[in-house]
């Protein structure tokens, strides 16, 4: 990625966290980057094309912390709790562009293209996923809904730790919680109730 490319991300990250992708005009990025309103242009296109580049080094950057350390030879259960913390850490250590990509994320502003290679994206979940209900450990529902609950609980999980300000041993228990709740909510139930006898 050259270096100017990377200025006018970076100031656009900035200044939507700060003020809002919508109130922000392509000028005052550009200032911000110390770059040409033109040269903006000539690599994204657009603001629309500006917009999707961003969410899409925002995704980036969560999917390879998501994946950093990731335990390839561990039981499902441990991979998901890897992505769990991982991604409730991703947004303790980065609040502002976590925030970012939620509210890019829940916009009509990131295009259907943009869309479509976030899905590709996070293919390896699905993946993950139906092993698990093959394997006999997740209920058996429509992949998007099994997203949707679990980027609910964690969004939840990531609200009450930011509003008690919960950190070090009170926060790990928290995580480590939350990831409980979220599995006890999707796990096959025959085999709960089989570990429960």
């Amino acid at each position: 990625m050259s270096d100017k490319r990377t200025q006018v991300l970076e100031a656009s990250i900035d200044l939507f966290a700060e003020e809002g992708f919508w109130n922000t005009p392509t000028t005052r990025i550009a200032k911000h980057a110390g770059v040409g309103t033109g040269t903006l242009f000539n690599y994204f296109g657009s603001k629309e094309g500006l917009i999707d580049a961003v969410y899409m080094q925002l995704k980036q950057e969560w999917g390879t912390h998501i994946l950093a350390g990731w335990p390839m030879d561990a039981s499902i259960r441990e991979q998901l709790e890897h992505m769990w913390y991982r991604y409730l850490d991703f947004a303790f250590k980065y609040p502002e562009r976590y925030a970012l990509k939620q509210q890019l994320r829940l916009s009509e502003m990131v295009s259907e293209e943009t869309q479509i290679q976030e899905e590709e994206q996070m293919a390896f979940v699905v993946d993950l996923y139906n092993q698990a209900v093959s394997n006999g450990l997740l209920i058996e529902i429509p992949i998007e809904y099994f997203g949707l609950l679990m980027q609910s609980q964690v969004e939840a999980a990531i609200a009450y730790a930011q509003l008690l300000e919960l950190q070090d041993m009170a926060l790990l228990k928290h995580i480590a919680l939350s990831f409980e709740i979220f599995w006890n909510s999707v796990r096959a139930q025959e085999r709960v109730q089989s570990s429960a006898q």
